[in-house]
């Protein structure tokens, strides 16, 4: 399916759901912002009674001002986790059933241990993932600052420069990749979590560009704060119709191999191979 005809059918999709999967996406969103909020609210706090200087907010010299900052850490995470599989489930149902009345209620979804602890266990996968694709991109970015501050060899400079750029490429698509997992997870919750970060990559081979370009399309109005609770909604939808698509694809290649291993004709003719073979003339040129 092309971009084109991807988004237009995504939006097909929200005609009689737009507010509630509005809602949906900005479900993830709301205990990130209310938690950097708190920390800001604390942080405020301990510079006016003077426990710590405004330099210890960068520099993490303060022990208290660590504590409380993996302490909101922590609970961000904790809120924030279930709250993504929440959404990419939903866009899911969405995209396979657009029948608002068979929806699986949000509060069965959240109260479910197993889906809290997977949400969790992905959620910190995929952390840990994107900080190690992000390591040799902080590599390769601090050798350009140190070639560029302390010698005149162009030629390095530009090769370590070169370098950060297709290391930074390369943790974009990392995270692009990343992204996936959610919805993987709502299509196939009986996979485990490692399983499906792994199996991400594969399933993302080849179809990170086509991504990329409906992320690109939707940057701008997204960005914008105004127009984002908008055109948010048909962003995720149109992802998750694609994710969709791309698990159908799938499963339907997948299918046809088996169906080629295990059912091949018995009937069939068979002509040995031979490097040099006659056939005899046609009836109709042969010589009487």
């Amino acid at each position: 399916m092309k971009l084109r005809e991807l988004i237009k059918y995504s939006k097909t999709l929200l005609k009689h759901n737009r507010i509630s999967t509005i809602i949906v996406c900005l479900l993830p969103f709301l205990p990130e912002i209310f938690f950097r909020s708190v920390e800001a609210t604390v942080y405020s706090l301990l510079l006016y009674i003077g426990e710590m200087n405004p330099l210890s907010l960068f520099s993490g010299e303060n022990p208290l001002q660590v504590t409380i900052a993996v302490f909101i850490m922590i609970l961000r995470w904790l809120t924030t986790a279930p709250l993504i599989y929440v959404s990419a489930f939903r866009l899911c149902e969405i995209c396979y059933n657009n029948n608002r009345h068979n929806f699986t209620p949000l509060s069965e979804i959240l109260i479910n241990g197993r889906n809290f602890r997977r949400s969790l266990a992905v959620s910190l996968w995929t952390k840990f993932v994107g900080i190690l694709a992000l390591i040799p991109a902080g590599i390769s970015a601090v050798t350009a600052y140190y070639f560029i501050m302390n010698t005149d060899d162009l030629f390095m400079v530009v090769q370590a420069v070169v370098l950060t750029i297709v290391s930074l490429y390369f943790w974009l698509n990392v995270r692009l990749t990343l992204l996936a997992v959610p919805f993987l997870m709502a299509h196939f919750p009986q996979k485990s979590v490692f399983k499906l970060v792994w199996y991400s990559f594969r399933f993302m081979r080849g179809r990170r560009t086509g991504m990329l370009k409906l992320f690109m399309t939707y940057a701008f109005p997204v960005i914008t704060l105004v127009t984002a609770p908008y055109f948010l909604p048909e962003l995720m939808t149109a992802f998750s119709l694609s994710i969709s698509i791309y698990v159908r694809e799938d499963d339907y290649s997948e299918r046809i191999k088996i169906n080629c291993k295990f059912n091949k004709s018995d009937d069939t003719a068979k002509i040995p191979y031979r490097r040099k073979r006659r056939f005899t003339a046609f009836a109709h040129k042969t010589k009487a």
